[in-house]
């Protein structure tokens, strides 16, 4: 029913009112949707641990936490992973790491065997008083790069040495297992 004092101008404009009104509400509640869902999944993401290389879902040891791309440290102790199509012989690998760098000084390299399987390893020590820790795993047609370290001083002097190959043999053996098996 409609009021004759009402112009049909006024009409159709409450008309468009009443419709904006229904469409804007409408929108409110899709974005409060997008919102709500933003909110949930965001920190999931942005806190995740993994992350995916070569199809490889790649994790830090426990207590790591995801400090850069690739890269989970834990207090002064980290790790970080490269790839690289192709393989790299082991005697490249050794070669390498025998040169040390430009703060680190060659200790010595070896294989790791680990159910059945040799992985090449170089240890260093740095000048900041580092121990460093390279393996070299290959996969599916590319070469994985882990590297390795904890600070000596960390740890009681008696021990220091003894603590510090024990946290990169930890962390090693962790490392290989996720690329190999994940």
């Amino acid at each position: 029913m409609r009021l004759s004092c009402i112009s049909d101008d006024f009409a159709n404009h409450l008309k468009n009112f009443r419709y904006l009104r229904v469409h804007y509400w409408l929108k409110y509640y899709q974005m409060k949707n997008i919102y709500i869902f933003i909110l949930l999944f965001l920190p999931t993401i942005m806190l995740s641990q993994s992350q995916v290389l070569n199809g490889i879902d790649l994790n830090g040891p426990k207590d790591f936490k995801k400090s850069g791309d690739l890269i989970w440290t834990k207090g002064n102790d980290s790790v970080h992973i490269q790839s690289m199509k192709g393989t790299l012989s082991r005697e490249q690998f050794q070669s390498t790491c025998k040169q040390g760098s430009r703060t680190s000084e060659f200790i010595e390299t070896d294989i790791l065997e680990i159910s059945g399987k040799e992985y090449p390893y170089c240890i260093q020590f740095g000048d900041n008083d580092v121990l460093l820790l390279q393996t070299m795993v290959c996969r599916d047609g590319f070469t994985y790069m882990i590297h390795l370290s904890t600070y000596t001083l960390d740890y009681e002097k008696s021990v220091r040495l003894e603590e510090s190959y024990k946290q990169l043999g930890y962390m090693n053996g962790y490392m290989i297992t996720r690329v190999e098996q994940f």
